[in-house]
C-alpha cells in the first residue's frame, strides 16, 4: 500500500525511488466504512494446535517415571477443557472455510477430530471406572 500522505517539502527522494507521483493524497486513500474488508478467515491453525495440545496432555501420564509427578499428571486436568476449546475453534474455522474457499478445511476438520477425542475419551474412562468400582 502506498503512503497516504504528501511528502514534506524539505525531504528529497532517496536514490530516485520515490517521487511525488508515488505519494497519494489523504483524499485518494479514503474508503467508505462500508467498503472496509472484514477480518481475515480463520485457517484452523490455532484450533489444530489446541487439539494437539489436548491429546498430548492426555498422554502425559504415560511418560517414564523419571519425570516428576507434577509433569506427568498435572496436564491431565487440562485435557477436557483444551479439547472443548479445540472443538469450538475448529467449528468456527470450518464455518469460515465454507465462506472463504482459500481457507483450507483440513486443519479445521483435524482440530474437530482431535478435540472430540480429547474431550470424550477421558469422560468415558471416568464413567467406565466409576461403573466398575461401584459393583
Amino acid at each position: 500500500m502506498k503512503n497516504a500522505a504528501v511528502p514534506p517539502a524539505d525531504r528529497e527522494p532517496l536514490s530516485g525511488t520515490e517521487s511525488e507521483e508515488e505519494w497519494e493524497s489523504p483524499a485518494q486513500g479514503w474508503q467508505d466504512p462500508g467498503e472496509l474488508p472484514g477480518p481475515p478467515p480463520r485457517t484452523g491453525a490455532f484450533a489444530l494446535s489446541l487439539g494437539v495440545l489436548a491429546v498430548v496432555s492426555g498422554l502425559c501420564p504415560w511418560l517414564p517415571e523419571a519425570f516428576p509427578p507434577a509433569v506427568r499428571f498435572f496436564p491431565l486436568h487440562l485435557t477436557v477443557p483444551l479439547g472443548i476449546c479445540a472443538l469450538v475453534a475448529g467449528i468456527g474455522a470450518l464455518r469460515d472455510a465454507r465462506r472463504a474457499p482459500e481457507a483450507g478445511r483440513g486443519r479445521a476438520r483435524a482440530a474437530i477430530a482431535l478435540g472430540a477425542v480429547a474431550a470424550v475419551v477421558p469422560v468415558a474412562v471416568v464413567v467406565w471406572g466409576v461403573s466398575v468400582l461401584s459393583v
